[in-house]
């Protein structure tokens, strides 16, 4: 069941809206503010958020651009600001879609199911864990502090490592698994190298490569951020 955050301070539209897509199989969270919008963002994920612009706190606008540094969860603009402007500076703030009021309930279902379905291939090209940002398509790891990219046997040695933490890989399953045609097992130390330089600034974000003489290699997961 997808979650659909909608934020409007008009209690009838979001009356019907919550009626509607609970109906269609959704579960809906409401916020009639700005600031309640970003507490309820605050407190989970959504698969889709439905944005008003004009609200008594903050402006539709700003705020996406705000939910923008925090995630790339489809945005549909609903609103009854139907200046062609308008549109323009919602999409260039963040917005994915603008749908103007009056709208038919059917319209509005039609286009979350669109983006969620956009969003599911977006996220087959992508994983998001905390503060770091990898994108599969580019075999490049984006933290906070810096972005490296990394070749596609370097990505593939990564992924395998970063995917599995802590779970110890010998030098031989590594060797099997992603040089299958190569005839020299030294090329595993070699990549296991140049991941350690490659990604030493991010090691409190993705972990620390480690290795065990007699076992293999493997991920130490960071400390959370912000903890004790």
């Amino acid at each position: 069941m997808s979650n659909i955050l909608i934020v409007d301070d008009c209690p009838e539209i979001l009356a019907a809206n919550v009626l509607h897509l609970t109906a269609e199989g959704f579960h809906v969270t409401t916020a009639g503010t700005g600031v309640e919008a970003i507490l309820r963002l605050n407190e989970k994920q959504y698969d889709c958020i439905v944005l008003d612009i004009m609200l008594p706190d903050i402006d539709g606008f700003a705020l996406c651009k705000a939910i923008r540094t925090v995630t790339d969860t489809p945005v549909i603009f609903l609103t009854c600001k139907d200046d062609p402007n308008d549109k323009v500076e919602g999409l260039m703030n963040g917005g994915d879609d603008y749908l103007t009021k009056p709208y038919s309930l059917q319209e509005l279902t039609a286009r979350i199911h669109v983006l969620l379905r956009h969003g599911k291939q977006r996220n087959e090209r992508q994983i998001i864990v905390g503060e770091v940002y990898i994108d599969k398509e580019n075999r490049m790891i984006q933290t906070p502090v810096k972005n490296v990219f990394l070749s596609q046997k370097e990505f593939a040695l990564f992924m395998l490592l970063f995917e599995n933490p802590e779970k110890v890989f010998s030098k031989e399953e590594l060797f099997k698994t992603l040089w299958p045609n190569s005839m020299d097992i030294g090329t595993v130390a070699v990549h296991i190298s140049k991941l350690r330089r490659k990604l030493s600034f991010a090691e409190s974000y993705i972990g620390t490569i480690e290795n065990n003489y007699k076992s293999g290699y493997y991920i130490i997961p960071p400390e959370p951020h912000g903890g004790a």
